[in-house]
């Protein structure tokens, strides 16, 4: 018998449960809902599977940071993990031995000082190499192609030491479509098979099971994901090239077949993960919010001329001495908040918090956007306003959106580091080559609109803005800076 009650939430019906209240898309508008009636822990039981939502940065850490140990598991995704095979990939591996064996592969080769150092040179030159494209075909119909470009650019040769293709990269190609399919298979109660495990048993040719053949679809583009870039870098073991990336630095370490198998998947998590999506989702939102926000492009240029003058490109040591660039990417991850639940933790022992009682076997949602959007924290919170983050307005130190939007506790995204590297630099270098504004079509400007599309991976809907260099010298600094790094 439990000594204490549940967290509130809405009454439930006899066997169902709180089926009904379950939402099957924008589950954290609905869930933002709950919270003005229950608060900022909330409880609800799905068919017997107790979930838990929490709406507040200070419940998140105390439990997902602060009591880790239990609370560092995915539950089961029948849906993604058993039927299409992501349960291979870091961000839903069960925690256990295997999962922590990746993320001390992953920490070997991200976390030294010397490793981010490294990596910052791959990040300066594709940050550059995606002002070149900008500045070629400014179109905003290719804007986002080009940003994908640089995100994969980055990512396809931190993990495989891989020369991306300027035109049709299939590897890039591959990532987009693989992260599509992810994102769309990893929400909560989206597929009705995570809510009725025995449906994983039906037929592929029965009526409704259309799920199943999706799935097989989705488990064969992950092996493709995974299976084509390994087979690149034994093409290449053949000859003589440059190779410090994360599989080169394991490979020979790890002999048998299953840490091979390990590492292939490591390996396609990095690529293929959700941080490369992240940093694609923020960087097209900046072009967006410059857009809309010219005052913030001003306050941005005129830092980096003071700091970094019109001689060079920012670089990534200029970082500490940018308080609002730094800012404004801090904006950047909350305004247009990319995972806006995260990926779902699951308990593995009774706990109580607060005087409430929480089950073993539960569900733990952290309703990210909710947190990144809260008005008595944030205020004014749908404005897109960096100034929020710099020292003399001070916005609490522990709501900064770097130690929130990535995720919590051991299940933090590997990536943080490189993905808040690579926006930092493309937002310095944008600052200090291109202009961003509305665009103007037949004489009438054109009004771009902030709206997202995807899953549990967000991205701003397709929008419309004019881009052109600040000037000749600008554009110049552009093309010299690839030319030099080539």
């Amino acid at each position: 018998m439990r000594p204490l009650p549940y967290p509130p939430g809405p009454q439930g019906w006899p066997l169902v449960g709180n089926l009904l209240d379950m939402p099957r898309t924008r589950i954290w508008d609905a869930f933002s809902r709950f919270r003005e009636q229950y608060g900022d822990i909330m409880y609800m039981n799905v068919l017997g599977q107790p979930i838990v939502v929490i709406s507040s940065v200070q419940i998140a850490q105390d439990l997902l940071d602060k009591r880790g140990a239990i609370y560092s598991d995915r539950p089961q995704m029948r849906m993604a993990g058993d039927l299409c095979g992501f349960i291979d990939t870091l961000p839903i591996m069960p925690y256990g031995p295997r999962f922590r064996y990746v993320r001390q592969l992953m920490h070997k080769f991200m976390g030294p000082r010397t490793n981010v150092e490294k990596h910052a040179r791959v990040e300066e030159q594709e940050a550059a190499r995606l002002l070149l494209r900008i500045l070629r075909d400014p179109r905003p119909e290719s804007l986002q192609e080009h940003v994908r470009k640089a995100a994969g650019g980055i990512i396809l040769k931190l993990a495989y030491g891989y020369p991306t293709q300027e035109d049709d990269d299939p590897f890039v190609k591959q990532a987009d479509k693989v992260v599509a399919q992810f994102s769309q298979v990893v929400v909560p109660g989206a597929f009705l098979v995570d809510i009725i495990s025995p449906l994983r048993y039906v037929p592929d040719w029965l009526p409704g099971a259309g799920f199943k053949r999706f799935a097989k679809s989705c488990k064969r583009e992950m092996h493709e994901l995974v299976d084509m870039p390994m087979e690149w870098v034994r093409r290449q073991q053949e000859k003589v090239f440059d190779n410090e990336s994360f599989v080169a630095m394991h490979e020979h370490n790890l002999m048998s077949t299953e840490d091979q198998d390990v590492l292939k998947f490591a390996a396609g998590t990095l690529y293929g993960g959700a941080f490369p999506s992240c940093t694609v989702s923020s960087l097209y939102s900046l072009f967006l919010a410059l857009a809309l926000n010219p005052d913030v492009q001003k306050k941005a240029q005129t830092e980096v001329d003071r700091v970094v003058g019109t001689e060079r490109l920012p670089a990534l040591s200029d970082r500490k001495d940018l308080p609002y660039i730094e800012a404004l990417v801090k904006e950047l991850l909350r305004w247009n908040t990319v995972a806006p639940t995260g990926l779902p933790h699951r308990l593995t022992e009774d706990d109580t918090y607060n005087g409430y009682f929480l089950p073993k076997g539960s569900v733990v949602i952290a309703n990210i956007h909710c947190m990144l959007h809260d008005e008595s924290i944030h205020r004014d919170a749908a404005r897109f306003r960096p100034e929020r983050f710099l020292p003399e307005e001070g916005e609490m130190a522990e709501q900064d959106p770097l130690n929130i939007c990535f995720g919590f506790g051991r299940r933090i995204c590997p990536g943080k580091t490189v993905s808040e590297n690579s926006i930092f630099l493309v937002c310095a270098m944008v600052a200090a080559v291109l202009d961003v504004s509305k665009a103007i079509k037949d004489g009438v400007v054109v009004e771009p609109v902030f709206e997202h599309v995807g899953g549990s991976i967000l991205h701003p809907k397709e929008f419309c803005c004019a881009i052109k260099p600040r000037s000749a010298n600008a554009a110049k600094l552009v093309f010299s800076s690839v030319e030099l790094n080539s």
